[in-house]
């Protein structure tokens, strides 16, 4: 196992370009992976007064929030894990990363034109499907499969225990 002292300088640099990294470098997920997200809220939930067209924009710009707030608060090499199925976090771990993460991300990411319910809604399913590929033996598409599987409650009448369900065991 490689430790700092082992680190070459140009490894060692590349840690300091990902931490430092521009505004608009603060991305892990490719673009087909932010619209597949985006496609896969939109069937799970609704923005009032919205059409679908513009609901699936709205969504893809939440989940570009969600995914600069993972850059900015999990350590680069975790959110590696997510394109990797040998190697990746535990089952409890990935509970309390959603979790966590959830709770900080709904504090941090404000979006006004949504309902807060749905909004927290939103940000714990987008955490759920990345968090949950980060796992050992997961990755995205299994991680896709399981949450599309999920109902997601009523933003109206949601509780922390159906929030608890968005996550996969």
């Amino acid at each position: 196992m490689t430790t700092l002292n082992d680190l070459t300088i140009t490894e060692f640099r590349q840690v300091l370009d990902g931490y430092f990294a521009k505004p608009e470098k603060r991305s892990k997920m490719t673009d087909e992976e932010i619209q597949d997200l985006a496609e896969r809220l939109n069937k799970k939930i609704d923005i009032p007064f919205i059409r679908e067209t513009r609901e699936e924009k709205i969504l893809i710009k939440i989940i570009l929030k969600i995914d600069r707030f993972l850059y900015d608060n999990l350590p680069n090499e975790l959110y590696d894990l997510v394109r990797s199925v040998d190697k990746g976090i535990s089952d409890a771990e990935a509970k309390r990363l959603i979790n966590r993460l959830s709770k900080l991300a709904n504090k941090h990411i404000n979006i006004p034109y949504v309902p807060e319910s749905m909004e927290y809604v939103a940000i714990r399913f987008v955490i759920g499907i990345i968090i949950n590929a980060a796992r050992k033996a997961w990755d995205l598409k299994k991680a896709k499969k399981a949450m599309h599987a999920i109902t997601i409650p009523d933003t109206k009448k949601v509780s922390n225990s159906d929030i608890e369900g968005l996550i996969v065991s």
